[in-house]
């Protein structure tokens, strides 16, 4: 049976079921950990299962009966799923969208610098704790809600050395940011890379990257994050290696 996790079995099954996961092993426990209790509605455990329903698309470690899943879902309105298929039935009667691929770098390696626009990087400024809000601003300009979130939940993990920001400036204007948002578990998830957009193709970006992935690793640390199948060749390119998949699936249309 899928419950709130609200006691410190709960507590212990969802966090037993997320260990040794890519990615979701440092960033389910973690928002667990952080926001447990200010957002006690978002935080669902089975027996073989952990979940965060943190807006409409749900992040699923473990596995469940794929009936209960479905109609558990669908009454907390989630209208997506991402979930391991090598472990997990997806939810009945949903169907698959796509396929996010799980690239890292172990910890200790270091990948060489790749190429970028060698005037422009020279002009940049490198800011190791940018301002929180900037950055969100960045990332989400049109969506205000998930700019507020992103920038509440930020501080929070900041706070607590729990995440890690960087950002290129020109000027006092974000060039290019990265940042490790979830740092936990012996992982680093990696995300929310953003360059603007006159500055793309310049190679700027990738550098900013692989840096921050080889300062986490240097620190022990496994560097990890999702990409969508468009970005594949990207990461590649890197020197990243792909070290798994997840997939996203949707509610079947009516």
């Amino acid at each position: 049976m899928i419950k709130q996790v609200t006691t410190q079995k709960e507590r212990r099954r969802f966090y037993n079921v997320c260990r040794g996961k890519l990615c979701m092993g440092a960033t389910l426990p973690l928002a667990l950990e952080l926001f447990g209790k200010s957002q006690p509605g978002r935080f669902f455990a089975g027996p073989t299962l952990a979940l965060d329903i943190g807006g409409s698309t749900a992040w699923m470690a473990g596995h469940a009966n794929p009936e209960e899943l479905a109609g558990f879902l669908r009454f907390c309105g989630c209208r997506a799923v991402i979930l391991d298929e090598a472990e997990a039935a997806p939810p009945a009667g949903w169907t698959r969208a796509r396929t996010h691929s799980i690239f890292g770098l172990t910890p200790g390696r270091q990948l060489p610098q790749p190429h970028a626009d060698e005037t422009l990087w020279a002009s940049l400024r490198l800011e190791r704790e940018p301002s929180a809000y900037p950055v969100a601003e960045e990332l989400f300009p049109d969506r205000p809600a998930r700019r507020d979130d992103f920038y509440s939940e930020l501080c929070s993990k900041r706070s607590r050395g729990k995440a890690r920001v960087w950002a290129l400036m020109q000027g006092e204007e974000i060039a290019c940011t990265v940042g490790a948002y979830a740092i936990a578990n012996g992982q680093a998830y990696m995300a929310c890379g953003q360059t603007a957009e006159e500055l793309r193709g310049k190679g700027i970006g990738g550098r900013l990257i692989v840096q921050l992935a080889n300062e986490l690793s240097a620190e022990g640390l496994q560097p990890v994050f999702l990409c969508s199948p468009e970005r594949v060749h990207f990461y590649t390119r890197l020197g990243f290696e792909k070290l798994g998949e997840y997939a996203r699936y949707e509610q079947t249309e009516n």
